[in-house]
This record gives structure tokens, sequence and C-alpha cells, in this order.
């Protein structure tokens, strides 16, 4: 906490000796958060206009690392906490816990543009998307089923990166940009991207291929994606948007370590052991391909109404040998969104209303036998599992006095799952597992007392039903008892703009009571099953601040330097949670540091260079809901280094950069509850990458 009000004290004296020096033109082109549009909870309002907390990922921001991740972008987001076992290998949490995704990203539902990523199953392959696709990330932290359906971590929306102008003033253009990057233990990234046009039709196509041998023995990582996007004006009031995405992923596993392994040699992957043979010998991996398919049509009746209808169709083949199992999963998904949105005056009150729903329907292949080698045995398990997700919704907004905003909405949800054995026992036929219908409110209030001043107060409703895997999970067993969580969070909020926008803050207290939390726990064998752990109280503070001490042409020697920090501080413990003869009420949630602090500076001298540097600490956290492991503190300190110049009509950048500059020795992603102590998935090392990127 002491660095904190350390960089709070450098950033207000570096205000007050500089204020002066600063043209007001100069000082007005800095994004304030009351300027920049986001598409929180459906409204295209700007951020200091939503009664909620919503964080927004400029591309600015996207661009101060080595762009071949979104882990150390996201994890400059207060609040949020992304891990990466092995490369490849995401995890993702807002305001909760790690303790539903072994691998991959659940309980949080993922958008692109209006298209729908995470799929039916409530599973959400992130790591099939090339990094450098993406030009900004929204992020809604907490529950935000008024609008997005079921869950309780929150909602990201991913948006295509502006390329070209719009449609309606574009007459012809072409752009094209090559990205290389390249950096220690084997990392090299290739992408290309092609942007053209006319008046009526804009595309952009992008073609990407990423490689590492990783850190650690067996974590390998290759991935080659294609994707496409479309948009084309079909008449004065009409517009078709399309998205194509095709990715083919692996990325080997080497598998949990103990602390005496880790301290041996972090770099081996998980070693044999009287019972099973070692990841490496096994072949442990992931394997996966993956056409997703969008298009949506939006359509402005008239000034005050418009409406948009989407749909997405997902193919994925997946394969993952694992230590003790062999999984194979054929996916089908298809999802519909629509929405109808009103804007317009009541009287003298401005009023936006946006009602529709969402219907998703998922038909899966699971296949689960013992692996040997890398091969699959005879012993096969196998399933046909469909998984139904159905939620209506409906959301108001008033203006009062240009003061007051009331933002209320709900929507009704409504999970259904089938398993049916067609090979192995038992045999019972269609098993349905079914949850209630639930209804999910939200309602929120913002304050503005000045233009850039906000305060806002929101409550909200979060229920999350147990996605596929957790009831049907790898090693081929079925949880029908599985219990939905759900819970209450409130929330407040300060918000806005000093010194001509010089000064940004973003400060949030929330606390969220959870019931039936999902648990993920291991037998002897390393299979997993979950389990529901009773009830959390989950109580936390936000903060985000960002300052611009200098702003000045770009001749000057220095002419930008910004600096930002957020600050995270949880206090997550579990109520009423017993298994067994064990008692864990009162204890902290698993895997959550009750700190993490992250600084950075940025600068822009001698005309043509910029300076990123990224800080970021994060506190002890327990490794089992005994609370008797815990994971060290560490520090990480990072750069990036760069050199830009337009050659008109084409430019050059270059830059090279380091990750881990202090050498610490940690896990970016622990195995929780892990049987045998194997908790630890050591990351890398202090690193160098660099790159060049030309665009023409």
């Amino acid at each position: 906490m002491c660095r904190f009000l350390l960089l709070i004290t450098i950033l207000l004296s570096g205000f007050w000796s500089n204020a002066q020096d600063v043209q007001p033109a100069e000082a007005d082109s800095i994004p304030s958060i009351g300027e920049i549009t986001v598409k929180g909870f459906e409204t295209g309002k700007k951020r200091l206009d939503i009664p909620a907390s919503v964080s927004n990922i400029s591309t600015r921001d996207l661009q101060r690392f080595s762009n071949t991740s979104f882990v150390p972008v996201l994890n400059t987001v207060a609040g949020v906490r992304m891990e990466e076992r092995s490369p490849g290998s995401y995890r993702l949490s807002m305001r909760g816990s790690l303790l539903r995704s072994p691998f991959g990203i659940r309980n949080i539902k993922i958008y692109w543009n209006d298209f729908i990523l995470t799929d039916a199953g409530g599973n959400t392959y992130l790591n099939l998307v090339d990094f450098n696709s993406a030009g900004n990330i929204e992020l809604l932290k907490g529950p935000a089923g008024s609008m997005y359906g079921a869950g309780t971590g929150g909602v990201v929306v991913l948006k295509s990166p502006a390329g070209l102008p719009d449609v309606d003033t574009l007459k012809k253009k072409q752009d094209f940009t090559l990205q290389l990057t390249g950096g220690a233990y084997g990392q090299f990234s290739e992408e290309f991207r092609w942007s053209s046009g006319t008046k009526k039709i804009k595309w952009q196509f992008m073609q990407g291929h990423y490689q590492a041998d990783g850190y650690r023995e067996n974590s390998r990582m290759r991935r080659e994606v294609i994707q496409a996007n479309l948009q084309a004006n079909t008449g004065e009031k009409n517009r078709i948007e399309a998205l194509i995405l095709l990715s083919d992923l692996f990325y080997a596993t080497p598998g949990g370590l103990t602390k005496a392994q880790m301290e041996v040699d972090p770099r081996q992957a998980r070693p044999a052991t009287p019972a099973l043979p070692s990841a490496t010998e096994q072949k442990a991996g992931i394997y996966n391909r993956t056409a997703l398919f969008g298009v949506s049509d939006i359509y402005r009746f008239n000034p005050h109404w418009s409406n948009t209808l989407s749909a997405t169709f997902s193919f994925t083949d997946f394969k993952n040998p694992f230590i003790s199992n062999y999984e194979k999963r054929n996916e089908n998904n298809f999802g519909v969104r629509e929405k109808l949105i009103y804007e317009g005056n009541w009287g003298n009150t401005p009023v936006s209303w946006i009602t529709g729903f969402e219907w998703q329907e998922g038909y899966y292949r699971i296949d689960s036998t013992g692996n040997v080698k890398g091969q699959p045995d005879g012993n096969l398990v196998s399933d046909k599992v469909r998984a139904s997700q159905k939620f209506a919704f409906t959301q108001l907004q008033f203006e009062f006095i240009s003061k007051l905003i009331l933002q209320a909405g709900l929507s009704v949800n409504d999970f259904k799952n089938s398993f049916e054995r067609v090979v192995g026992q038992p045999q019972n036929g269609k098993v349905p597992v079914d949850f209630n219908a639930q209804v999910a409110p939200r309602i929120g209030f913002l304050y503005k007392p000045v233009p850039t001043l906000a305060i806002h107060v929101s409550t909200s409703r979060g229920f999350s039903p147990p996605s596929t895997a957790e009831i049907r999970p790898s090693a081929g067993g079925i949880s029908t008892g599985l219990q939905a969580e759900k819970g209450w969070s409130h929330e407040f909020g300060v918000k806005g703009t000093l010194i001509r926008s010089r000064l940004q803050f973003d400060l949030s207290f929330f606390r969220f009571n959870l019931e039936d939390a999902i648990v993920r726990r291991t037998n002897p064998s390393g299979a997993e099953y979950f389990i529901n752990a009773g009830g959390t109280k989950q109580n936390g503070i936000e903060a985000y601040l960002e300052g611009w001490l200098i702003q000045k042409p770009a001749s000057s020697v220095i002419s930008q330097l910004r600096l930002f920090t957020t600050v995270t501080l949880n206090d997550f413990t579990f109520e009423e949670y017993t298994v067994n003869s064990n008692e864990y009420s009162g204890n902290r949630i698993t895997g959550v540091p009750r700190e993490v602090i992250v600084a950075g500076i940025d600068i822009r001298f001698l005309k043509n260079f910029y300076l990123n540097t990224t800080f970021n600490y994060t506190s002890s956290m327990p490794l089992n809901d005994a609370n008797d492991v815990f994971a060290d503190p560490y520090s990480l300190l990072g750069f990036r280094l760069g050199w830009q110049k337009n050659f008109n009509p084409t430019r050059l950048e270059l830059f090279i950069g380091g990750d881990n500059l202090t050498n610490e020795k940690y896990s970016l992603g622990n195995d929780l509850n892990a049987f045998g102590g194997r908790y630890y998935n050591p990351a890398a090392t202090s690193n160098i990458y660099g790159g060049a990127i030309f665009k023409f």
C-alpha cells in the first residue's frame, strides 16, 4: 500500500509543478474517462455516464507489452486476474476466484462485438484468438445478468481494430501491416493484416502465427489463426457485419510440481510416480481446431429506433491427452442474440430502452479413455451432451436534469442440459440436468454533481449454473447434483477527471455474497471433480489513477509523460464450507491474493522514441482450501523501448523489451487444491523480446 501512496504523492506534486506549462488545447487532447464511449450494458454511452464499473483497454494499453499475449495486459486492470500455467493455457477471473477453472475460462461471458464467443456449455476458448486481432477490450466487472445472462464473474467484449474510416466517407484505400516478434525460449510470432474497402463495404483480413518452446519441459505451443471482419452498408438504414475465425492451436501441458521439485529444477515437467507416468511420457497437451462464423444485421428504423440481430456458429475438434486419461470432444454450437433499442425523450427526460433475447444450443460428443503415451486406450466411455441456454432481457435508463441517471434491468434465464451415455456404463438413457428459471435484476444510480465527477451505486443478482465441463469432467463421471452459484452484489464507486482531464481516477467498493460456490478438487490419480462449497463473502476495493505530467508537441525533448497505477484489495472468505470432517468456514478463498498493485510510466521523447515500464506486485495467496499452503508474493518489472517513424505513406516501428527483470521465481498459474502438493507451475525467469511493425 505504501507504494500506492508514494505514487499518488509523485503524481500530485508533478501536476502542481507542471500545470502551467501545458496549453489548454494540449491538455484537452488527452482522452478522459468522460470522453471514452463504451458498449457497457449495451448503452453506447460515455464511461462517466454509466452507473457501473466498466474498464476499457485501449489500443495504447494493448501495445505496451510484447504484442503476443492478453495476460500482462488484462492484469493491469484492477479486480482482474489472468493466469497462464503454460503458454496458451489461459484462466481468467474478475472479482472472483479461479476455483472453477483448472484450465479454460468459465463463469465469464465473452463477446466479439455482438458475436458470442462463449459456448452454450459455458466455456470460452480465448486462447484461439490472436492477440493482435483485437482493437480494444471492454470489461464489465461483477454480475451482469440483467443484459448478458448467467454469470457471476462479469463480461468481456473484444472489439475489432480501427483500420479504415467509416464506409460512408470512404472512397478507396488499401492498408497493410506486417508484424514480427521474437524472444527467449523459442518465441516467434508473425501477423499480417490487410484492410481495404469502398464507399459501401470495408473489410479486414488477418493471418497470425505464434510459436514458443516454453520455459519448461513439455510446454511447447503453436497457433495458426485466420480472421476476417466485414462491414457493409446495404442501404441507408441497414448495415451487415460478419466475422470468420479459423484457429488451429496446440500447446503441451507440463503439469504441476511440488515445492521440492520446483526448488530442484523449476523447468522440469511433472515427473513420473509409482502410479503414473510423467507428463512428457504421456505427451500431455491440448489440440484444438475451431471454426467460428458470425453474421449480424443492424437496422435503424428512424432516429429513435434500431434493431440488431446476430447469429454465431462454431465447430470445435478438441483433444486432451492428460496424464491419467485421454479426452476427445466434438462440439457444435449455435447462438442468436437480438436487441431492440429505443433512444429518445419522454417529455424533457432522455430515455433509452433496450430489450431482447439470447439463445444458445450446444451439441457435443465427449469420449474419455485411458492414455498410453499420448494415444487413447480401449477403455472407452462416450457421452452425447446437449446444452441449452435461453434468456430474455430488458433495460431502461433515465437521465434526470443531466445530473442523475437511473438504470434498471433484468433478465429471465432458463438453462437445460442432457447427458446420454452411449458407450460404457451406466447407460440410463438421456439424463436431464435442469436448473429452475432464474430472474437476474440489476439497478444502478449515478449522480454527477459536476460534469467531470460521477458517483454511482448499484445492486445486482448473479446466477451461474455449472458448465458442461464441470458436470461432466474429463475423467468421465457425471455430477447431476451440482448446484448453480447465486448471490447478490452491491457496489459504490466514484470516478472522474481533474485539472482539464490530466488526472483521471476510478474508485470502487463492492461486496458480493455468493451461495453454493463451485470448487474444483482432484482425486489421487489427478482426475478432477467439482463440489458446491457453501457460501463465500467477497469484499473488495479497486482503484485506478492516471496522470499526464507532460503533454507537449512532438518536437519537445520529452513530449509525453504518463503515470498510472491500479490497486486491488480483496477480502474473500469461505462461509459454511465443510468437506467430510474438514471445516474450512472463515478461511480465505483459495487462489485469491489480498493485494495487487500495478504501476506504470510511459514516456515519449526525442520525437520518435517511447518507453513503457510496468511494475506488478502480487501478495501471497492460499493454494488449498485448508489455507495451510501459500504461494509467496512476487514483484514483476518489465519494459518496452521503441522507435517509430512515418515515411509517408509507410510507417516503421522497432521495439525491444524485457519481462520479469527482477528474475522472480513464481507461478503465474497455480493448480489449486492439487493432490499430492503439486500446486506449482513455474513461470519464466527474466527474458528479452524484440520486434518490428511495418505499415504500408
